[in-house]
């Protein structure tokens, strides 16, 4: 009896765990979207305001050893591949190791383009359309955050409690 009382907590505390791990998920794809944006902004600035190279730049306003997305951009631009190659397979290598959708992703990796261009406007333009590409995720992430968040935990909590009674 003891083991069966013991099964069912496990198996409770393993669909709460899932539920709670389906609904952090969306947290940290928000989070990955803002040190994105954050880091784009102060790429830009530099660029503009101190006339820096873009690795310069780069090396100047992120932190490339933490971001493997920014690293291998880095990486392939200083082993002089084009900026827009670079920023395309960056994107494409590390799409597996991040929360960020197949969206985002496209998205975020038009930037190379913009920034593949000697031009400051053109360059500002396609941050800005990625800054307003984010904010509107952002919105709509922390819209869905709270509610997503009780409904994974209920269900999980629900299917633990169905998988309790049929062992018991």
């Amino acid at each position: 009896m003891a083991g069966k009382f013991l099964g069912s907590i496990l198996v409770l505390i393993a669909c709460f765990s899932m539920g709670y791990r389906l609904s952090v998920r969306e947290k940290f794809r928000l989070d990955e979207l803002l040190y994105f944006k954050s880091a784009i902004i102060k790429i830009i600035s530099e660029l503009e305001h101190n006339r820096a190279t873009f690795c310069e730049a780069m090396s100047m306003a992120v932190n490339i050893e933490e971001n493997d997305i920014f690293g291998s951009i880095y990486n392939a631009v200083k082993n002089n591949n084009t900026i827009k190659t670079a920023w395309k397979y960056a994107f494409e290598e590390n799409a597996d190791n991040c929360y960020m959708t197949a969206e985002d992703i496209e998205r975020l990796s038009i930037i190379g383009d913009g920034f593949n261009s000697g031009d400051i406007e053109l360059q500002k333009k396609y941050v800005n359309n990625a800054v307003e590409y984010i904010n509107s995720q952002e919105n709509i992430i922390n819209q869905k955050l709270d509610k997503d968040k009780k409904v994974y935990r209920s269900v999980s909590i629900t299917v633990g409690l169905f998988i309790v009674l049929l062992l018991i």
